[in-house]
C-alpha cells in the first residue's frame, strides 16, 4: 500500500490470514452440518495433517495477495477494487487448491467442500476488507494515520494531483506545500497551498519539516531542473515518486533493473508479472488436459462424422507463427475440401475481410459438416493440444498464418509479442461481424496491455454462451 508503514502492511496480511483459515473451519462445519443434516453420509474427522493445510493454503492465500499489489497501493484502492482483487485470489487461490490435490496426491476433498469453502472465503474476506476500508476511513478523517507530503512543480500535473488528493479526503495525504522553479513565486499560493521554496531549497526544506514523501510532479521539459530535487531525497533516505506525462508518452510498465551495478530502466510492452504468468500457464494445462480427456468422445464423433462426409484427412494442419514470430505447427478438424488452399488463390477477388487475413461469407470450400463444426467452433478443439504443448494458451491473439505475417504493417506484429490462443476479445466481440483486420488486432493489444488473470477469466466465461450462440465461422 503506498505510504503505508510496514507494520500496516503486517497488520493486514494477518487479517487475510485469519479470515482464510477461519473461511475453511467455518466451511467445514457448514459442509458437515449439511451432510448431517440432508443424511449424505458421515462426517468427515479433522486430522492433524488437515490443520498444517489450512496454514499451508492461508498463506498462500497471502501470497496471491501480495502478488496482485493488493498490500502496496491500497491507500489509493476504492472498495470496489478491493472486492475485485478478493475475487480474483479465490479464483486463484482455488485453482491452486485443485492443483496441488492433483500433483501431491493429498487426502481425498469432496469437491462440494471446496465450492462452499471458495463461496464462504469470498464473502468473508468481502467482509474483512469492508470493515477495514471504513475503519481506515473514518482513522484517517479524523487526522490519523496521514502522510505530509511535498509537491515539487505548480503547473498542471500538479493541479491534477492536489484535485486528485482533495476528492479523496480518505488517502490521509496532506500537503504541506509546493516548490516552484522560480525562486519569485516563493511566498505565494497555489491551488490552496503555499509556495514553500524553489528547486534548490530541497535539502532545507527536508531539515525543516517533517516530510513523509516527495512527488515530482514536473512536465517532461522540466526534467533537468529537477536532478538535484532526486539526489538530494536519495541522500536523505526520503520517499520520492513522479508523477509525469513523461513515461506515459513512453510505455504504460516500467521496471528498474540492476544489472551488474548498472541501473537499467526496461520499458514493457507486455504482461511481466512471473507469478501470474506462471498460473496462467498452469491453468492451461489444467483446461487443455482435462478437457482432452472429457471431450474424447466428442473428438470421436467429430472424427467419424468427417470421414463419413467427405474424403480427406481428419486434421487440417496448421503452420502458423506463435510467440516471437517464432512458427509452430497446430491442427484443427478439417472443415473444408482438402485441396482448399489451392483454391483459395481462386477466390482471393472475394475476400470480404479488409487486410492481411482471408474471409468469405458461405465459402465454397467448406465442407457439409464443416459448416457446422465452424459454426460452434468445434473445429478448433484439437489445438488443446497445443496448448497442453505450450505452443498456445486458451486466451491469447488468434495464431498468423505466414503467409499473413508478411502481409502485417508493424503496428499488427506486437500481437506477437505473448502466446497466441484459442480465444480472445475478438473471439467474444461477434468475430463474424469484423470486417477490418485493424479492428481485430485492436482487440488483441487491448487485450495485451490490460492482460490479467481475471480478465482471462471474464473471456473465458464470456467465451461459452458465444459458442453456444453459434457466431463462429
Amino acid at each position: 500500500m503506498l505510504w503505508r508503514p510496514s507494520y500496516h502492511r503486517r497488520i493486514v496480511q494477518l487479517g487475510d490470514f485469519v479470515t482464510t483459515a477461519a473461511s475453511f473451519v467455518m466451511s467445514y462445519l457448514i459442509w458437515n452440518w449439511f451432510r448431517i443434516m440432508t443424511n449424505i453420509g458421515l462426517p468427515i474427522q479433522v486430522e492433524r495433517e488437515d490443520i498444517w493445510k489450512i496454514i499451508i493454503f492461508s498463506s498462500i492465500w497471502v501470497f496471491v495477495f501480495n502478488e496482485q499489489k493488493a498490500y502496496s497501493y491500497l491507500r489509493f484502492t476504492s472498495l470496489q477494487k478491493e472486492i475485485q482483487i478478493v475475487a480474483k485470489t479465490t479464483i486463484i487461490g482455488v485453482l491452486i487448491f485443485f492443483a496441488s490435490f492433483f500433483f501431491f496426491r493429498f487426502k481425498y476433498t469432496p469437491r462440494s467442500y471446496i465450492v462452499v469453502f471458495a463461496i464462504i472465503s469470498f464473502f468473508m474476506l468481502c467482509m474483512e476488507k469492508i470493515l477495514l476500508f471504513h475503519v481506515a476511513k473514518i482513522i484517517r478523517r479524523k487526522g490519523k494515520n496521514t502522510k505530509k507530503i511535498l509537491i515539487i512543480g505548480t503547473g498542471q500535473k500538479a493541479k491534477e494531483f492536489v484535485i486528485t488528493v482533495k476528492d479523496n479526503m480518505d488517502w490521509g495525504l496532506d500537503i504541506i506545500g509546493h516548490l516552484a522553479a522560480d525562486k519569485s513565486r516563493v511566498g505565494t499560493s497555489v491551488y490552496g497551498h503555499e509556495i514553500i521554496g524553489c528547486y534548490s531549497d530541497i535539502e532545507d526544506i527536508l531539515h525543516a519539516h517533517h516530510i513523509d514523501e516527495v512527488i515530482i510532479c514536473a512536465s517532461t521539459k522540466n526534467f533537468n531542473q529537477i536532478q538535484g530535487i532526486l539526489d538530494c531525497c536519495e541522500r536523505e533516505g526520503v520517499q520520492l515518486r513522479i508523477y509525469s506525462d513523461f513515461i506515459g508518452k513512453i510505455v504504460k510498465k516500467v521496471r528498474l533493473d540492476q544489472i551488474h551495478g548498472l541501473q537499467i530502466i526496461s520499458f514493457l510492452s507486455t504482461p511481466d508479472n512471473e507469478f501470474q504468468l506462471y498460473l496462467k500457464r498452469l491453468m492451461d494445462i489444467l483446461i487443455s488436459g482435462i478437457l482432452l480427456v472429457v471431450l474424447f468422445p466428442l473428438f470421436s464423433i467429430i472424427a467419424l462424422a468427417i470421414k463419413l462426409t467427405s474424403k480427406g484427412p481428419l486434421f487440417y494442419q496448421w503452420n502458423v507463427v506463435g510467440l516471437n514470430k517464432q512458427p509452430f505447427k497446430s491442427w484443427k478438424f478439417r472443415t473444408m475440401v482438402p485441396n482448399a488452399d489451392e483454391l483459395k488463390e481462386k477466390l482471393i477477388d472475394q475476400n470480404e475481410m479488409k487486410g492481411p487475413v482471408f474471409k468469405i461469407k458461405d465459402d465454397p470450400r467448406i465442407t457439409k459438416i464443416g459448416i457446422f463444426l465452424r459454426k460452434f467452433s468445434l473445429d478448433e478443439l484439437p489445438q488443446l493440444w497445443s496448448v497442453l504443448k505450450g505452443d498456445m494458451s486458451i486466451v491469447g491473439p488468434r495464431p498468423a498464418g505466414p503467409n499473413e505475417l508478411n502481409r502485417y504493417e508493424s503496428w499488427h506484429r506486437r500481437k506477437l509479442s505473448i502466446k497466441p490462443g484459442i480465444t480472445c476479445l475478438w473471439q467474444v466481440s461477434g468475430r463474424n461481424m469484423i470486417k477490418n483486420f485493424d479492428d481485430w488486432v485492436k482487440l488483441d493489444l487491448q487485450y495485451i496491455e490490460n492482460w490479467s488473470l481475471g480478465l482471462d477469466l471474464k473471456i473465458l466465461i464470456k467465451t461459452i454462451p458465444a459458442i453456444f450462440k453459434g457466431t463462429g465461422q
